[in-house]
């Protein structure tokens, strides 16, 4: 094999057919291919082709994955999610290694682009916190390419979990010492999401009626978009562990620092599954504050027609944070978050942001996009036909190669 070419071992993706059409490309392109199925689910979207099988457990999967490596050759590694517990294990070994680590996340901007970069993603990228570097390196950059529109395939995504799911129960033997890195049992997820479809209307309506309430009466508001209980940037990513701890957090500083005038919207995951009664937490932590009658839940909504009227947005590290920034609008992040610079976030503490949010450096964003765009993001979807072919194209020259933009930025 030429030594151009490259031996990938792809990990665990999320449940699509994408992996297996980039492993196939790759092939094609003169590259090696080893894939490790660790579940039914895995099985189910990549099939035995160029696979193993992996039985066991957590214990023991590091040794198994350095073996692998080494009888193979194994050069790069492929996966999605730099926070598994299989994973991390198996990206020690990798290092230790030296092979190239690539990482596929969820896009950083949405919709039309996935993440995909090297070392790892969100609070382990690379990108560093930087301005005057994100000024330098945008003037050395070509003009970025009018992504082609692919939009998020959100129906299928939410389909292919399902079929994921369901596969994993049903290879059993074949993978008995699986476990899910997801902290709830996948029947309580269903049952929740089954609850959630059946009350949509009502959720969208209620959502409906406090924003048009809130823009007739002209009451100034600040935007708290929640994210993923069991997410990786909430439970690694950030001081909280849970999403409550930081509503707890953002809640008593409103009630103590925020202006008596303003109101406090609250606005739930779309993917939220409904194991935790944000509902009615939220409303029992308000009024034990006094603040009641100026906290709004919602379950629904236009998110940019918030983020336009809200006076301020606190996130954790949403990348709604950077859909705020875009829209010049001021943003605080209470975690590690890629676009968490000075000169585009609220760099004090919250307790003065409700006062002080002061708006971004809409130039600085620019450059710092651009560079995120060259960087990490690739043009396409996990999920339907067209976004999956197009994302399949555009990683193939990055896989390949040898420029790494991040390879001399500042340490983040």
């Amino acid at each position: 094999m030429a030594s151009s070419h490259h031996h990938f071992l792809f990990l665990q993706g999320n449940a699509t057919w994408f992996y297996r059409r980039l492993g196939e490309a790759l092939v094609q392109r003169g590259h090696a291919v080893t894939r490790i199925n660790v579940c039914g689910g895995d099985r189910h979207f990549w099939g035995d082709w160029q696979a193993i099988d992996w039985r066991g457990g957590e214990s023991g999967f590091g040794a198994f994955i350095a073996a692998e490596m080494a009888a193979r050759g194994i050069d790069s590694v492929i996966l999605f999610g730099d926070c598994r517990p299989l994973h991390r294990a198996a990206l020690e070994q990798a290092r230790q290694r030296g092979a190239a680590i690539w990482v596929f996340e969820e896009g950083y901007l949405r919709p039309h682009w996935v993440t995909l970069e090297r070392e790892g993603v969100n609070g382990y990228s690379r990108l560093p916190s930087n301005a005057d570097w994100y000024r330098k390196t945008a003037r050395d950059l070509p003009p970025t390419p009018t992504p082609r529109p692919v939009g998020t395939g959100l129906w299928r995504r939410i389909w292919y979990d399902f079929r994921w799911q369901i596969t994993n129960y049903l290879a059993p033997k074949r993978y008995p010492d699986y476990r899910t890195h997801r902290p709830y049992p996948i029947w309580a997820e269903y049952a929740s999401w089954a609850t959630r479809l059946a009350t949509l209307r009502w959720r969208q309506a209620q959502a409906l009626r406090v924003v048009s309430t809130l823009e007739a009466e002209g009451t100034p508001f600040y935007l708290f978009p929640l994210q993923l209980d069991t997410d990786a940037q909430i439970r690694v990513h950030s001081r909280f562990g849970g999403m409550m701890a930081a509503i707890e957090t953002v809640l008593k500083s409103f009630a103590a620092d925020a202006p008596m005038t303003a109101r406090l919207v609250i606005k739930n995951h779309p993917l939220d599954n409904g194991w935790i009664n944000y509902r009615r937490r939220i409303g029992q932590r308000a009024k034990a504050l006094g603040i009641d009658t100026r906290v709004h839940f919602i379950d629904g909504g236009d998110l940019n027609t918030l983020i336009d009227q809200a006076r301020g947005i606190v996130t954790v590290n949403s990348t709604v944070g950077m859909t705020a920034l875009e829209r010049g609008r001021p943003v605080i992040c209470l975690g590690r978050a890629i676009y968490n610079i000075p000169g585009l976030t609220f760099t004090g503490p919250l307790q003065a942001f409700w006062r002080e949010a002061s708006s971004p450096d809409l130039a600085l964003f620019e450059d710092f996009i651009a560079v995120v765009r060259a960087a990490c993001l690739i043009n396409g979807n996990f999920y339907t036909p067209e976004g999956i072919a197009i994302a399949v194209e555009n990683s193939l020259p990055r896989l390949e190669g040898d420029r790494d933009l991040l390879a001399t930025a500042p340490s983040p």
